[in-house]
This record gives C-alpha cells, structure tokens and sequence, in this order.
C-alpha cells in the first residue's frame, strides 16, 4: 500500500491536529496489516529510534535548554543494532513502523541513510520515518534519505509559522511529493496545548516561563504508551515509555534479549498493568502531563487478552470498560 493511500483507511473528523489524524490512520494500517497474526507482538504500533545523543538546539520546552541536566554527547546508535532490531520484527511477522525521533536531532547521525537502507531491504513493505528540526535538512540530503526508502519525513517548525514557506520550498526542490512530508507547529504556544504539541517529557522539562513544568499532582488518567510503543536507545537500551527523559526505567537491551523477552517481560507487566488502571503513582508517571489515550487502545486489548490468557492477570484485574472479546 503506497503512503498516498495511507490516508483513506479510515475518516477520523474527531481529531482535530492533522498529524493525530494521520497517526490514526497509521494505526489503523498497521492494524489491519496484523490482523491475522497470533502473537501478541503486534501490539508494538511503532518502534522509535534515539539513534543520537547530539542535538544542534537548546529549547526552552526540552530538557536539553539545560546542559547541566541534559547534556549534549556524541553517543551514536551502530548498525548492529538495527540489524539485530530489524531481524527480530522480520522473524516475527509484525508491522510496526520505525520512527527515528527521540531524544537527539537524527540527521546528526551521519549513517542515517544506511540505516534507512537496510530497514528498507530487508522490510520493503514497513513505514519509516524521520522527526526532524529541518536545520541540518539541504536538497542533496533530503533526496538521499528518500532514495534510501523513508516513508515520511516531519519536519518540526520550532521558531514559528515563518520557517513554512522555506521547508515547502526546500521539499519542492527536492522532488518530493506533498504526501510524503509534513511541517508540525511546535513553537511556543502553538496551538494552546502543551499536552499535545508539547509537553513536560514526564517532568524533566521545568521552564516557569512558558508554564511547563513537572507535575505537583498526578494525573488520575490511563496510559496507553508502553502498549504500543517501544523506545530503543542508541545503546540498544529499551525504555518503558518514549517521554522517559531520565532513563528511570530501563526494561533490557536488545543486544542481550530478543524482542519478545523485553515486550512480555514480567516488568512490563507490572507497569502497563498500573497504566491500564489510571495509576501513575511509580516516577517518573507521577510528573507527566501526556494525556496517553489518544492512540494505541487496540493494543492495550490485544495484550491485556495474552495477558488474561497466559495467566499473568486476573480478568478482574482489567478495567470494567475494557471489553476483551474472548
């Protein structure tokens, strides 16, 4: 299915943001693509990638505004993990797309495009795409990334609705056709919603200046995020949540596990188990301002199911309002 026709799955004229609404027929692909699978791996919707530890900003919504809280270090994600990450989902069978964002600017990665390149040979029909700031972004570069095979590329307007009208420029020059990129408003106040277009990255960002700081109460919300979204670090780390900043919670290492050990791990299960049920008691969820519902309801089904099944839950230990299906 090419990417043009990604965005007539399914109408979602409730959500407003239309990168949500792209999300959300992302998802649904994704979905349908796994539909006939057995494991309970598919829950896994997207696998971000933090393939770099440099950043060329400092912004006051990022924990990196401050050095002495999130340095700047030439840490940088090899080839061997991908092809151990990309091994793994081919071996099972899944769809998840592979979104390299995180906690860095990716195209400081200087073998971005190899990586692109080998996810693209050995998983020809998966979504790959780049969240970007667009400052290091130049024609050569962004024709590059796309002949190595990247999907989508999003670039982040950091400064204003005034950096648009370049990067449409700049993508036009390029040869790349408008459904295949997107410019998302993450200045200062776009929008009104710090849940949404910004947020606190679970309480590391403090900047009394724009009103975002760590939560003084927690929220009494569920959370859907360690239901369908895996963060690998670039030392082949896995997060149990991408807003994890501080590295609180680190599940395992790819390196040392495979996939399904670190997905189904008995951590794993204690955690989602506490999300599923609005408790964000355990740091760094007790500071954390995402809403954590908008996506991923699905799999929280599908694993709450496997879950049941193999006995790791009590049915009574499932929200009332979540309907299993059995």
């Amino acid at each position: 299915m090419s990417p043009d026709q990604v965005a007539q799955i399914r109408g979602l004229s409730e959500v407003v943001d239309p990168h949500l609404s792209h999300r959300k027929d992302q998802e649904a692909l994704c979905l349908e693509r796994s539909q006939g699978l057995a494991t309970p791996l598919k829950s896994i919707l997207t696998i971000e990638l933090n393939i770099t530890e440099l950043c060329n900003r400092k912004c006051v919504f990022c924990p990196r505004v401050d050095p002495s809280i999130y340095p700047n270090q030439n840490l940088n994600m090899d080839l061997a993990i991908i092809q151990r990450l990309v091994a793994d989902v081919k071996r099972l069978g899944i769809y998840p797309r592979f979104s390299f964002s995180g906690f860095g600017e990716p195209i400081l990665n200087k073998q971005l495009p190899k990586f692109i390149s080998y996810i693209r040979s050995e998983l020809p029909d998966h979504t790959i795409e780049i969240n970007t700031n667009g400052d290091r972004l130049n024609v050569e570069k962004v024709r590059n990334l796309f002949a190595a095979g990247l999907t989508y590329l999003y670039i982040n307007l950091y400064d204003g609705q005034e950096q648009a009208a370049g990067f449409h420029q700049l993508m036009s020059e390029s040869g790349i056709n408008r459904a295949r990129y997107e410019l998302r408003p993450h200045w200062v106040g776009a929008e009104g919603d710090y849940g949404l277009t910004l947020n606190n990255r679970s309480g590391a960002v403090n900047s009394p200046t724009i009103n975002l700081l760590p939560l003084r109460e927690k929220l009494e919300r569920r959370c859907h995020y360690p239901f369908y979204k895996m963060l690998l670090d670039w030392n082949g780390d896995v997060l149990f949540c991408s807003n994890d900043w501080g590295r609180q919670i680190i599940i395992g290492n790819l390196s040392k596990l495979s996939l399904e050990d670190i997905w189904l791990s008995e951590r794993f299960v204690a955690i989602r188990e506490r999300l599923v049920n609005g408790d964000r008691t355990q740091s760094p969820c007790n500071t954390c301002n995402v809403n954590g519902t908008i996506t991923g309801s699905d799999s929280v089904k599908v694993l709450l199911r496997h879950y049941v099944q193999t006995e790791k839950m009590r049915r009574d230990q499932v929200p009332s309002d979540i309907h299993l299906d059995f």
